[in-house]
C-alpha cells in the first residue's frame, strides 16, 4: 500500500500541469475520468516501465491506452469498495497528508504547490482515501484469497513430484573446431598426455575456450543430440573420440556425473508457495476485473473529442 501511496504523493507533488485538462476521457458507471486524471496515471506508469520520469508529449501519448485501462480498473475497484460499505481510515489518511506536507520546506511552499497545480487538500485527501480503499479491497479479494495453506502446498507437491526431479546430468569439458585435421591433431595430443583444459583454451573454437572447455553440468535436452549421446556413454575421466555435430568437430571429456535426484518438499516449499500464490493472485485479479467490467457501464471517450 505504502509504495502506491508514495507514488501518488510524487504525482501530486510533481504533476506536469501543462499536460492537464478537464477533457473527459472516460465514464465509469457515470463517474467522469478526465484528461488530468489520465496524465496523472501516465505519471504513475512511466517510472514502472522506463528509466526516465519525464518523456516527450509524443511518447506520453504512447502510454495512454494502458494508463486509461488501469485508471478505469482502479475506478471500478474503488466503486466496488464503496458498494461493500468500506470507508477510508481517517487516521491513516491524516498520516499520509502529514507525509506530503513534510516533503515541503515550509507551509507556504506547500500552499504554493497546491495553487500551482490547481488542486486542494480535499482533492488530495480524496485520492489518498480512494487508493487506500482500493488496496484494502485488493488485499482481501486477491492477496489474502491467494494464500496457499500448508496442506494445499503439500498436496500439490505430492501430485506433481516429477516437476521437482533433477534429471541425471554430466559435467563436461569440450573442444570444438571446424577442421577435421585439427581435431585429429588435438586428439593425438590428448592421447600423448597433454592437458585437456590447456588444449581447449589454446585450440578450441567456441566461447567455452576461455573456461578451458568447461561447460558445467548439463542434462538431457540441453545439448546437441550428438554431444549428448556421446557424453552419457562415457565414464568419469574418459575422453571421447572425435565426432561431428552440426558443422563442428568435437572431443569431450567427462568430468563428473550426477544421478537423477528428487528434491524434497522442504527444499522446494518456499519457492513453490511463492509461485502458486503469484499465479493464483493473477487469476483472482483477472477474474475480479473481468467481472467488474462485465457488470459496469464503461464509456471510453479518449480520442473521440
Amino acid at each position: 500500500m505504502f509504495r502506491l501511496l508514495l507514488s501518488l504523493m510524487l504525482i501530486l507533488l510533481y504533476a506536469v500541469s501543462s499536460y492537464a485538462g478537464e477533457t473527459i476521457v472516460a465514464k465509469v458507471n457515470g463517474t467522469v475520468l478526465t484528461k488530468k486524471d489520465l496524465e496523472a496515471e501516465v505519471d504513475r506508469l512511466i517510472p514502472r516501465i522506463t528509466f526516465h520520469r519525464s518523456v516527450s508529449p509524443e511518447k506520453r501519448s504512447m502510454y495512454y491506452d494502458r494508463a486509461l485501462e488501469e485508471l478505469i480498473n482502479r475506478e471500478l475497484q474503488y466503486q466496488d469498495a464503496l458498494a461493500n460499505g468500506m470507508k477510508p481510515d481517517k487516521e491513516k489518511v491524516d498520516s499520509q497528508m502529514e507525509r506530503i506536507r513534510n516533503r515541503f520546506k515550509s507551509p507556504e511552499e506547500y500552499k504554493a504547490a497546491l495553487e500551482r497545480e490547481g488542486i486542494t487538500e480535499d482533492t488530495i485527501r480524496t485520492q489518498i482515501g480512494k487508493e487506500m480503499l482500493v488496496q484494502e479491497l485488493f488485499a482481501k479479494k486477491v492477496t489474502d484469497a491467494a494464500e496457499i495453506s500448508e496442506a494445499q502446498l503439500r498436496d500439490y507437491y505430492e501430485k506433481n513430484t516429477s516437476r521437482f526431479k533433477i534429471p541425471e546430468s554430466v559435467k563436461l569439458r569440450l573442444i570444438s573446431t571446424k577442421q577435421e585435421t585439427k581435431v585429429k591433431d588435438i586428439l593425438a595430443k590428448i592421447k600423448n598426455g597433454e592437458d585437456f583444459g590447456t588444449l581447449a583454451y589454446t585450440m578450441s573454437e567456441d566461447d567455452y575456450r576461455v573456461k578451458s572447455g568447461d561447460i558445467g553440468y548439463m542434462h538431457k535436452g540441453r545439448m546437441l543430440p550428438e554431444i549428448e549421446e556421446v557424453a552419457f556413454r562415457l565414464k568419469v575421466g574418459d575422453v571421447s573420440d572425435a565426432f561431428l555435430a552440426g558443422n563442428m568437430w568435437y572431443v569431450v571429456r567427462l568430468e563428473d556425473k550426477k544421478p537423477a535426484t528428487q528434491l524434497s518438499f522442504d527444499e522446494v516449499r518456499d519457492k513453490l508457495k511463492q509461485e502458486l500464490q503469484t499465479e493464483r493472485a493473477r487469476e483472482l485479479k483477472e477474474k475480479w476485473i473481468t467481472d467488474l467490467r462485465s457488470k459496469g457501464k464503461i464509456e471510453v471517450l479518449l480520442g473521440k473529442e
